[in-house]
């Protein structure tokens, strides 16, 4: 490719021939040296986001993306939905129907600031200790608009 640069090769390919000797040689790739570490932190840059680049907001692929980051031996990190709750409705007055509602849960476990969530992620305990970066992953990948809970497993 045309951005990976050999650049011991390309000092001396620009070197005349009559030129290329030790000192100057060594003398020139000082010189070059920042450029040169410049260009190697721009491709591990590059690398990291061609990685990024590889993951969407796709279920699949936000649990592979929160399994290389967070659980990258064992990959116990998953994605599930929500499971249906049954909702009560209460009636209006002017129906003329029955106010019994059985039992009914006011606050239910998946909510988030009194908003169903969209989906759940199960991490395992030994890996709560990296929610910061779980959040932050969760975060960028999803959609906007959609919420999720973390629970430890």
């Amino acid at each position: 490719m045309w951005y990976k640069v050999d650049w011991d090769r390309l000092i001396l390919l620009l070197l005349p021939t009559f030129l290329r000797k030790p000192v100057l040689f060594g003398y020139l790739r000082a010189l070059i040296s920042p450029i040169a570490s410049l260009h190697y932190i721009w491709l591990r840059m590059r690398d990291d986001n061609l990685n990024k680049l590889s993951y969407n907001s796709q279920r699949c692929y936000l649990r592979k993306a929160l399994n290389d980051k967070c659980d990258p031996e064992l990959r116990r990190i998953y994605i599930d939905e929500v499971p249906e709750v049954n909702e009560n409705y209460i009636y209006q007055s002017e129906e003329n129907l029955d106010y019994y509602l059985d039992t009914m849960w006011l606050d239910l476990d998946y909510s988030e600031g009194g908003e169903t969530v969209d989906f759940i992620v199960f991490v395992p305990n030994d890996v709560t200790n990296k929610i910061i970066e779980i959040t932050a992953i969760l975060e960028f990948y999803k959609l906007p608009g959609k919420l999720y809970k973390i629970i430890a497993i």
